[in-house]
């Protein structure tokens, strides 16, 4: 590619940027993790310095997993994937809140990004992803496409089909745009070209810009983005967005714009430390406040457990020189008009950056549930157009579709290897041949049986082509969904302290008179359709199978109010009303420690349903590490 038009970036700029992406990164985290809570709250906080300050800073998830996404890129190389980076959360990241442990289990049971994000993932709008924007801009400075291309790749890991895709893709594009560009309103409208209008993430984004253009206080602003984008979610990313927005327009240096994002509160590690970063890209370390960076030294603190098999130099000197060498390569390959010199030319920097974003759009179309494949004669797709859970007798809807990318006419076969007794219709092998250029799809539907169906199910498509090599063959796995009995909706008294029939059945391993079977194929428990819109109470059992004693944080997340009961105990109660927050760890109310028994366990459940819809979900982890677990059986009964 030959570029009529060049911008020249000094090394010794670049790197003054890197350098202080890190470093203000590091304040705006350490800043802000104090505050951190798991819900909103309408009182702004009220901190213009440090409100603790140990040696190093205080360690933060946005920065330690963007060290091993640099090991990730020095060990995979450049053209790093979803799927590579996929690995890298298995073997390196402890950490499970929310998306993160959500989408791991997915990950454990055989799903691949994106899938991975997408399924069984209440999360996909939070901000695990846009946290980790600032590893892609360093090392596509000024091309803000490459750098959207990686946050992409990173994003549909853990948040596949959500808002916070959008929200790392911001991100990304205006921070690669900060190492040419220093006019933040211009960089917040290039990060705003780059995702659609009609996203959450843009509407609170724009909210706190013309808030600020219409001459409203920064105060005023942050009331304005809660009417917006309003989610009882401390992490819901796009009030998040919205609010390092004000601390970018309205912050008159850098320590008042990273404690006035900060102290509009929600996540406020998150928004510090992404508007000290954008701040120091911009401004270069030489440009940040020594009083605000000296105290924070030149090493990243790494929480002891939660990061393993690191080998990433959490040194920022170190940090700071690979990821520079990386971006080298980076730009050579992509064949960039960025030229390192001894001298910086910005002057072709805005039309640079602004051919640039149409190349992005691409992204915002791709589907969350399907798989693609580069199979070098030809691309090929997988979809789950039911989604990724097999339900006992349900027919499974997927297609595969192969797209010819040689010059020559292909032929060949798809054929589908189904698990073990699962029926395929309508046929297990399609001919194909393919003009250049040209692609066919094929629709299949899988049924099981309930005794065919396992936690894990793991099936295969191959793609066979006459007078080629052979393609690998493509992963085709499904999970197993989660079996329910329901009882009846009781309605008087609407009381979750009056005792109902159902309640003698809190130890019982049969399918006693009036339970109802139900599979369901996410954590969801979807019970309002059977309110028919009025109060009442009703109960729920489940029969989780272990293969070991082991201790465990159980939930029932939900918007009312629930008691739980395990293996005939009653152990916990819904404390107080709190907002749905369905993730393994817990909400404050909805969630308690408790033993699984080696075998079968039962767990029955009350839930009270008054005017208001109910949403309820049911969690299960191991109690340490609050890690889902995949050896469990949750998707058949024991007599099943």
């Amino acid at each position: 590619m030959i570029f009529m038009v060049v911008v020249k970036l000094s090394l010794e700029t670049y790197r003054d940027k890197v350098y202080g992406c890190w470093i203000g990164k590091n304040a705006g985290g350490t800043l802000g993790g104090p505050l951190e809570r798991i819900w909103g709250q309408d009182e702004m906080f009220d901190v213009w310095w440090y409100p603790e300050l140990p040696e190093g800073g205080i360690p933060n998830d946005d920065l330690e997993i963007q060290l091993v996404w640099l090991q990730a890129l020095k060990e995979r190389g450049i053209h790093l994937t979803a799927r590579d980076l996929a690995e890298y959360w298995l073997d390196c990241i402890s950490y499970n809140p929310d998306e993160y442990g959500l989408h791991k289990t997915n990950l454990r049971k055989g799903l691949q990004p994106p899938i991975s994000g997408w399924y069984n993932n209440w999360f996909k709008n939070c901000m695990g992803s846009p946290i980790r924007s600032e590893i892609w801009a360093c090392i596509a400075p000024g091309q803000p496409h490459i750098a959207a291309k990686y946050a992409y790749q990173d994003a549909i890991c853990d948040h596949a089909g959500g808002e916070s895709v959008y929200g790392e893709i911001f991100n990304a594009v205006l921070e690669s745009a900060a190492f040419l560009i220093n006019d933040r309103m211009k960089l917040l409208e290039i990060g705003l070209s780059a995702i659609p209008e009609e996203s959450l993430t843009s509407k609170a984004i724009r909210t706190a810009i013309q808030s600020y253009n219409t001459g409203r206080s920064w105060r005023e602003a942050r009331e304005r983005v809660k009417e917006a984008v309003f989610s009882p979610v401390a992490q819901f990313s796009p009030i998040n967005l919205g609010f390092q927005t004000i601390g970018l327009l309205y912050g008159e240096n850098f320590g008042d714009a990273i404690c006035k994002a900060v102290n509009c509160g929600w996540d406020t590690d998150c928004t510090g430390a992404t508007v000290g970063a954008i701040w120091g890209i911009i401004n270069g370390m030489s440009g940040l406040p020594d009083e605000w960076v000296k105290p924070l030294g030149d090493e990243v603190t790494v929480r002891e457990g939660y990061i393993r098999n690191l080998r990433a130099p959490t040194n920022l000197d170190e940090l700071t020189d690979d990821v520079c060498a990386i971006g080298k390569k980076v730009l050579a390959v992509y064949e960039s008009p960025i030229e390192f010199s001894s001298t910086d030319d910005f002057s072709a920097a805005e039309e640079i950056i602004t051919s640039s974003i149409g190349k992005i759009k691409k992204f915002w179309g791709l589907p969350p549930n399907r798989l693609d494949f580069e199979l070098v004669s030809v691309k090929a797709s997988i979809t789950y157009v039911d989604g990724p859970a097999i339900l006992p007798e349900v027919p499974n809807k997927f297609t595969v579709s192969v797209e010819n990318i040689r010059p020559e006419i292909l032929s060949g076969r798809v054929v589908v290897d189904p698990p073990h007794a699962w029926i395929l219709k309508p046929q297990r092998e399609y001919r194909f041949k393919l003009q250049a250029g040209e692609s066919c799809e094929f629709t299949f539907s899988l049924t099981a049986s309930i005794g065919d169906v396992k936690t894990s199910n793991r099936g295969t498509v191959r793609i066979l082509l006459d007078q080629r090599p052979d393609v690998l063959r493509l992963p085709l796995n499904f999970v197993g969904g989660f079996r329910w009995l329901v009882s009846q909706v009781y309605r008087e008294p609407v009381s979750l302290d009056a005792s109902f029939p159902p309640e003698k059945d809190a130890c019982s391993f049969d399918l006693d008179e009036g339970w109802k079977a139900a599979s369901w194929p996410e954590n969801a428990l979807e019970i309002e359709p059977l309110f028919e819109g009025k109060p009442g109470v009703i109960y729920l059992r489940h029969f989780i199978y272990s293969p070991s004693e082991r201790k465990a944080i159980i939930g029932v997340p939900n918007n009312n109010r629930m008691k739980l009961w395990l293996n005939g105990r009653m152990i916990h109660e819904t404390e107080r009303v709190v907002p749905l927050r369905p993730n393994y760890g817990g909400d404050g109310s909805n969630y308690v420690k408790d033993t699984l028994k080696e075998g079968w366990n039962h767990i029955m459940i009350k839930i009270l349903r008054e005017e208001k819809p109910i949403e309820a979900h049911f969690t299960i982890a191991h109690e340490k590490w609050h890690r889902g677990m995949t050896e469990i059986i949750q998707h058949k009964f024991p007599w099943e």
